[in-house]
């Protein structure tokens, strides 16, 4: 084993044990460094076993409401759970895995379809806007605004070019090249703030279309805007569960969470899979996604 402290290997030995009420982890010792650690699995400082973390991580985002969930792991599992320990850990790993999915560079297959979903927080409206890919099906990203104006959308286009913009560019050389115009699509609804910030991040780089939405083939546009209207759909359906959330964190973490286990977890091949992320997960794909954080936290 490693040391997390010096990064020796060869050094570490066994020490002993730590245990709290539910839980018991074996107790390591670095003779490089002196140091007395557990194994670093993302689950280190947790009271509660991790597989009981991840259940309940797993039946939020699915949309269960916070009593259903408590009733359902005091059931079968045996342990009572407070709502404020499951908001706990949703927060806590809906942020590490974000960040951590930031780092990874998704494969550009499709049309990038956007749109925004309406929500509710303590009665009033907040807005998620949402980029999927539409042959892969992946979350390019999304950002939580308490209103539609053009500064929120320039944040949403920043991030989308942080982590895209070496594809579209990659592309428009080609195009320029080549006079074959393969520069990747945007498709949004006819919102003039997609407009705006897409002509500040991604003009002529790629290009912008509009598409209808599924209930409005008629219009005959070009292009539909399927996918996405798709994602918010399923977003909506979690979150009637749910009537509202209380503040705009607990939205953010809910809806950040989703989109992890939609990008990862979900289906025999993944829309990880699918957009070109090669990650090993196995099975149990959201601790193995976890594990993969907690080591890969040292490296970046």
């Amino acid at each position: 084993m490693k040391c997390p402290y010096c990064g020796e290997e060869g050094h570490v030995i066994k020490r002993g044990v730590r245990q709290n009420k539910y839980v018991m982890k074996q107790k390591y010792y670095c003779k490089n460094c002196q140091r007395v650690f557990v194994e670093r699995d993302g689950f280190e400082h947790m009271t509660y076993p991790k597989e009981i973390i991840l259940k309940t991580l797993h039946l939020y985002a699915e949309g269960l409401s916070l009593s259903k969930i408590r009733d359902f792991i005091w059931q079968h599992e045996g342990y009572y759970l407070h709502d404020s320990v499951i908001l706990y850990w949703v927060k806590k790993y809906a942020n590490i895995l974000e960040e951590f999915e930031k780092k990874l560079k998704p494969e550009i297959k499709g049309r990038i379809h956007m749109d925004e979903v309406v929500l509710k927080e303590k009665g009033r409206k907040i807005y998620d806007i949402n980029a999927v890919d539409g042959k892969t099906g992946y979350n390019l990203g999304h950002v939580l605004t308490d209103s539609l104006s053009i500064p929120a959308f320039r944040v949403f286009f920043e991030e989308l070019k942080r982590r895209i913009y070496d594809q579209c560019l990659e592309r428009y050389k080609k195009y320029t090249r080549t006079g074959k115009d393969k520069r990747i699509t945007f498709v949004s609804d006819k919102r003039e703030h997609y407009k705006n910030a897409f002509n500040k991040y991604f003009y002529r780089v790629c290009k912008l279309a509009h598409g209808a939405p599924i209930a409005c083939k008629k219009y005959g546009l070009k292009f539909n805007n399927n996918p996405i209207e798709r994602y918010n759909e399923d977003v909506k359906q979690r979150y009637k569960v749910m009537r509202g959330f209380k503040s705009i964190e607990s939205a953010n973490a809910f809806l950040g969470l989703r989109r992890i286990i939609y990008n990862f977890v979900r289906g025999d091949e993944t829309r990880a899979m699918k957009a070109g992320i090669a990650l090993e997960l196995g099975q149990n794909r959201l601790l193995t996604l976890i594990k993969i954080w907690e080591k890969t936290d040292y490296m970046f």
